[in-house]
C-alpha cells in the first residue's frame, strides 16, 4: 500500500501526464499522444499506483489508438483492463469497448454455428 504522500505525488504527475495526453489528442497528434499515455501508464503501475484508477490512463490511450485505426490494439487494452475494474470505472471502459465492438462490426451480425 502506498503511503498517502507518495499517492498524492502520483496523482499529481497523473493530471500532468493525463492534460499533455489530451491536448496531444486535441491537436491530432495521436501517436505523440499514445507515447505519452503508454509511459505514464508504465510509470503509474510501476510506482504501484492503485489499479481501480488506471481507467483514467487506459480511455484516452484507447481513444489515441482508435483515432490511429489501431482498433485491435484498442480491443485489447480495454479487454485487459476490465479485468481490474469495478463500478463506474468498469462501465466507462466497458461503454467504450461496446462502441469499439460495435464500429469493428462485432455486433453486426448473428453467428454462423454451422447448422
Amino acid at each position: 500500500m502506498l503511503i498517502p504522500q507518495k499517492l498524492a505525488r502520483l496523482r499529481q504527475a497523473r493530471e500532468q501526464i493525463l492534460h499533455e495526453g489530451q491536448l496531444q489528442i486535441s491537436r491530432g497528434r495521436y501517436p505523440e499522444a499514445e507515447a505519452i499515455l503508454n509511459k505514464g501508464l508504465a510509470e503509474w503501475r510501476r510506482e504501484g499506483g492503485p489499479k481501480e484508477e488506471e481507467h483514467l490512463f487506459i480511455l484516452p490511450l484507447g481513444k489515441s489508438l482508435e483515432l490511429q485505426r489501431k482498433k485491435v490494439e484498442a480491443y485489447e487494452l480495454y479487454l485487459k483492463a476490465l479485468n481490474n475494474l469495478t463500478g463506474a470505472a468498469y462501465d466507462e471502459v466497458y461503454d467504450q469497448f461496446l462502441y469499439l465492438n460495435q464500429s469493428m462490426g462485432a455486433f453486426d451480425k448473428k453467428p454462423d454455428y454451422g447448422y
